[in-house]
């Protein structure tokens, strides 16, 4: 019998994702942290050298998601915070 709580078809991507993250929390989480460690200590180290800010920037986008994950925040914190770092991260990259 298929649970209804994990196969909602209504709302975006987005909604039916974070329907979904709570039965994959884990693994989402630790693909997060190396996305995010990698992607943002590649922008930092190549793109972003010329002013401080931008580095603050990166920097506090990167511990907000880092800590909602250490902290087991609700998944839909996490992988909005998520997306937001990896977005912010690779329009600097551009």
């Amino acid at each position: 019998m298929e649970n209804s709580k994990y196969t909602s078809s209504h709302g975006n991507w987005l909604t039916r994702f974070e329907e979904n993250a709570e039965f994959d929390r884990f693994s989402i989480i630790s693909v997060g942290f190396l996305l995010i460690g990698i992607v943002g200590g590649i922008t930092v180290g190549m793109f972003v050298q010329a002013h401080i800010w931008q580095i603050a920037v990166i920097a506090v986008c990167t511990m907000l998601s880092l800590s909602t994950m250490l902290a087991v925040m609700p998944m839909k914190y996490i992988v909005r915070a998520t997306l937001v770092t990896l977005a912010i991260d690779l329009l600097y990259d551009c």
